[in-house]
């Protein structure tokens, strides 16, 4: 009820695979052989600052610089920050908001050395405290190892990239008129070889596999997003669109509809969404 909780879904096996909860974690390493992104913890709310700095001890002050957030879609042109792999400038991560509603501060980090199978960090409070260095492993079976700086330790978060296909979590959209970052709570998809359509004038009934197959297909992570429910600020409740249609096709090349029924559990308590989904 206080989305708290990171849950990994697999519809082949209908089944949650893993759980975790999303102040596990601040940064995410790209796993991929050749890829040297790293990924904000956007489910905080997290952002970055660049400096012009490269001596990570003169660097203790974010005082003019300007935060970036990730990019809802996940796209690669849209990270907050990217390739590292010639990054050696100072960015100061803030770390966002705890489920609790705890500001977690800011810290900086300099990526040190990147190689095929490893990223090599430095990282701190940004007054200098907490001084961490860090070799983050690449592991190719996933999509991403993470790392925290409470526990000073790599973490593995993610399961197996070809173990899931949807993420229940809170993350952040990044709105345009007026432009605001802002947490929503929904579902975003497997970035390994997973692809959703939307299909809102056909009822789920009536969808069929040759139909499915003639629909547009978008490996954008937020395709099913948070917007399949409404919010009514009169009466403080969700309400679901259950006409609102998703197919997606899994890593291993089957396809699913699906569509939700409700957004609370049997007691009414909120963030508990229910779905239907059917093998095509």
């Amino acid at each position: 009820a206080d989305y708290a909780q990171q849950i990994w879904f697999d519809l082949g096996t209908n089944s949650i695979v893993k759980t975790n909860l999303r102040s596990d974690w601040d940064l995410a390493f790209d796993c991929r052989i050749g890829n040297y992104n790293l990924y904000l913890n956007s489910t905080l709310g997290a952002s970055v600052a660049f400096t012009n700095e490269t001596d990570f001890s003169k660097v203790n002050s974010d005082a003019g610089l300007n935060y970036a957030h990730e990019h809802h879609s996940g796209n690669e042109a849209l990270l907050a920050i990217g390739d590292v792999s010639q990054q050696s400038n100072v960015f100061i991560i803030n770390r966002g908001v705890s489920p609790s509603n705890k500001t977690l501060g800011k810290w900086k980090v300099q990526i040190t050395l990147v190689q095929d199978e490893e990223f090599y960090m430095t990282c701190s409070k940004l007054n200098g405290d907490n001084l961490q260095t860090a070799i983050i492993s690449k592991k190719p079976q996933y999509n991403r190892v993470a790392y925290s700086f409470a526990s000073q330790s790599e973490l593995q978060i993610e399961p197996p990239k070809s173990d899931y296909d949807l993420v229940f979590t809170q993350y952040t959209h990044l709105f345009e008129n007026p432009p605001m970052a802002y947490s929503v709570n929904g579902v975003l998809i497997n970035s390994y070889n997973t692809e959703v359509a939307e299909e809102f004038s056909v009822s789920y009934e009536n969808i069929t596999n040759s139909y499915a197959q003639s629909l547009f297909y978008s490996r954008d992570l937020d395709v099913i997003g948070y917007d399949w429910k409404n919010f009514s600020l009169n009466d403080n409740t969700y309400t679901i669109y259950s006409n609102q249609n998703y197919l997606i096709k899994d890593a291993s090349g089957n396809l699913f509809k699906l569509h939700f029924i409700d957004f609370y559990d049997e007691s009414g308590i909120k963030g508990s969404p229910s779905f239907e989904f059917e093998r095509m």
